[in-house]
């Protein structure tokens, strides 16, 4: 078993092939043009290092620059002719892009500090943004007109879109074929739809946020389920903020002015921005004789700023260092996912875990193969045996209290009166981390194997959620386990029949050697129980049965029915779709064998797969309060991508468990 603890100047965040971070620079403004001085000594949000929050205002001094040529209110049939060809010509663009997950990554290696410093003209101010990102919903009682979303953006709230005419736009958007439909966008030249004294970027992109933006009034009557899974008015701009950016791969910089009213809108919005703009393409060789770079079109948006009545406040500010913390753990959640299994291995995983921890002030631990051999982790150890390559356990541990020491004492008021003699509350995270699953001797049909090296998104998940709650200082001690190995059908694989012992003496009969996750999950689980945590939650990409449920898009959680209800809850809140199932008593007896206290599934029954996985995963954690993440469909996206989710790892499940983390460490929550 090795340690790790932090050292100063470490810059072991950055993983091999990998670039943690995705968009060079997001920040506040309260004008449309974004400017700053050049002289600015204020530093931009940089997602490589999240330095401090910038806030732009416009500069005094400024003056309005000359109309551009043929800007005015629409109106004349050669302007309308002219954008229609601007639209038909995007709407090619778009379909291409939808298509692409293999763009370009501005890369940060920490050697150099990101800007978003541009080219200034004579007045020694910034050159303004690109594109303009509005958003728009459905006209309302069926108009066929859609309603673009202003609010905190018209006088005398704000004058950010002073010179542009709203209602040119609105008349001038059915003619384009825009509704306003959820994940639709279109791009128009400013010019026809601005005034004389418009002062913007020469392009507007309007995305649409759907018809569930009417349903979220609270008048209005419930129609369905989406804002239960966390498609209220936050999560539609959180999506729709997405869906923007991912749109505008190949464009430099744009402005967006969504609602960001209060701090829950603004840290939505900057959460969606961030991740639309993600990319990955780690493996691209660009190197070869002969090969182009990677395509500008492709490329994601370097910088971002979000105009918000908030810009220059310190709520403001708040929100969205937490919302870029957040996104740059997401960021980190994909990488990982994204690698492909030979390059991720377990002890390759569990190397990056330990950069990623000790950069964020975490503490780790591995143990090492001969380590679990010598503590008893039969569940591990069984399913890795068939593989050349080694399992691990990684434990990780952020507690406010280490912080305290670390400071001298100075944050000592943080964690006063959390938890039993003034200590935090503590909860567990377990992590199920299988880098290759090829079912083992039980084998996967061919067409299964491709997204096979998403099974450790679970182990990516839980990394990436105590990351986040170091990087916010958040009052409540995390254990986080990543239970790391890959299922080979190699020489010594485990075999069906198979009798192994657990790491608490519980011994189980393998009647299936592709239920292997519920094998390395036990483990961990029996392991991290032994620290008597408040809470315990585990996630995995379990069973296929998930998907079989409830699709691609949701996932599942079970377990005890007070935190089940906080998971639900906390996703709700952080956007994310989850929804709760139940652990019926009497498939319990499924999991009965005649040779072992236990057998991981049983054989040739198709009845309640992903609840039998959780009843199994329930004999591990005693009587604590514990609920389990079944995360197998949402986790990994293999078609197209939609909303801010890209195609490949999706990261699914961070947001949620941070969201739950800060619930659960207030004074008052059901851990109290």
């Amino acid at each position: 078993m090795t340690f790790g603890t932090r050292s100063t100047g470490s810059t072991s965040n950055q993983c091999q092939n990998v670039t943690i971070h995705n968009v060079s620079t997001i920040k506040l403004t309260k004008s449309l043009n974004a400017r700053a001085s050049a002289d600015d000594d204020r530093k931009d949000t940089d997602l490589s290092s999240q330095a401090e929050v910038d806030t732009v205002e416009e500069a005094e001094s400024y003056e309005a620059p000359a109309a551009r040529e043929g800007s005015g209110s629409p109106g004349t049939e050669a302007a309308e002719q002219d954008l229609k060809q601007d639209s038909d010509g995007d709407e090619e663009t778009f379909q291409d892009q939808e298509g692409d997950t293999d763009s370009a990554i501005v890369k940060g290696d920490g050697s150099e500090e990101a800007s978003d410093i541009g080219p200034h003209d004579a007045y020694g101010t910034e050159a303004e943004a690109d594109v303009l990102v509005l958003a728009a919903a459905p006209g309302r009682d069926g108009a066929e007109a859609p309603e673009i979303l202003l609010e905190g953006l018209e006088p005398p709230s704000s004058t950010a879109l002073e010179g542009l005419d709203i209602n040119a736009l609105v008349t001038l958007l059915p003619t384009l074929g825009f509704s306003g439909a959820q994940d639709s966008v279109v791009r128009l030249p400013s010019s026809a739809v601005t005034a004389q004294g418009y002062r913007g970027p020469a392009t507007i992109l309007v995305v649409g946020v759907g018809t569930g933006w009417a349903d979220t009034d609270p008048l209005a009557v419930t129609t369905d389920d989406e804002a239960a899974l966390g498609y209220d008015q936050t999560g539609l701009l959180r999506r729709a903020a997405g869906r923007a950016t991912r749109a505008l791969a190949g464009t430099d910089s744009a402005v967006l002015a969504l609602p960001t009213l209060c701090e829950e809108q603004l840290a939505a919005v900057a959460h969606g921005a961030a991740l639309g703009a993600y990319s990955w393409s780690a493996t691209k060789n660009e190197d070869r004789p002969g090969q182009e770079k990677t395509s500008k079109k492709t490329s994601p948006l370097t910088t971002i700023s979000i105009i918000s009545p908030l810009a220059d406040t310190p709520e403001g500010q708040e929100a969205l260092a937490g919302a870029l913390a957040l996104a740059q753990a997401t960021a980190l959640t994909r990488d990982l996912v994204n690698e492909p299994p030979n390059r991720l291995t377990p002890e390759v995983f569990a190397e990056r875990a330990r950069a990623a921890g000790q950069e964020a002030g975490i503490r780790v631990e591995i143990w090492d193969a001969p380590a679990l051999v010598e503590q008893g982790f039969g569940g591990i150890l069984g399913v890795a045996q068939g593989s050349v390559h080694p399992a691990r356990l990684v434990r990780l541990e952020w507690s406010p209290e280490h912080a305290t020491e670390a400071a001298g004492g100075q944050a000592g008021s943080q964690i006063e009166g959390d938890g039993a003699a003034g200590r935090p509350k503590h909860v567990a995270l377990i992590g199920k981390g299988i880098t290759f699953d090829s079912g083992g001797l039980s084998l996967k049909p061919a067409s299964s194997m491709p997204e096979m090296k998403s099974d450790m998104a679970g182990a990516a998940t839980v990394l990436g959620a105590i990351i986040t709650a170091a990087r916010l200082a958040l009052p409540i001690r995390v254990t986080a386990w990543l239970a790391l190995a890959e299922n080979m059908p190699g020489a010594d694989a485990q075999r069906p029949s198979d009798v192994i012992t657990m790491f608490d003496g519980t011994t189980v009969e393998v009647t299936n050697t592709d239920a292997e996750g519920r094998l390395v999950m036990a483990d961990a689980l029996a392991r991290a129980v032994t620290e008597e945590p408040d809470a315990v939650l585990d996630v995995a990409t379990l069973t296929g049965a998930q998907i079989v449920a409830l699709g691609d898009h949701v996932a599942a959680v079970m377990g005890t029915p007070d935190l089940r209800e906080e998971v639900v809850a906390a996703a709700q809140r952080a956007g994310e779709s989850f929804w709760p199932m139940p652990l019926p008593a009497h498939l319990r007896a499924t999991l009965d064998s005649p040779f072992a206290d236990l057998r991981n599934t049983k054989v040739g029954s198709r009845a309640g797969g992903m609840l039998s996985a959780g009843l199994f995963l329930r004999e591990f954690v005693g009587r604590r309060p514990w609920a389990h993440l079944d995360i197998a469909g949402p986790a990994y996206n293999d078609s197209s991508p939609w909303g801010l989710t890209p195609t490949g790892g999706t990261g699914m499940g961070v947001s949620t468990l941070v969201e739950l983390l800060r619930s659960l460490s207030a004074e008052v929550s059901i851990l109290s």
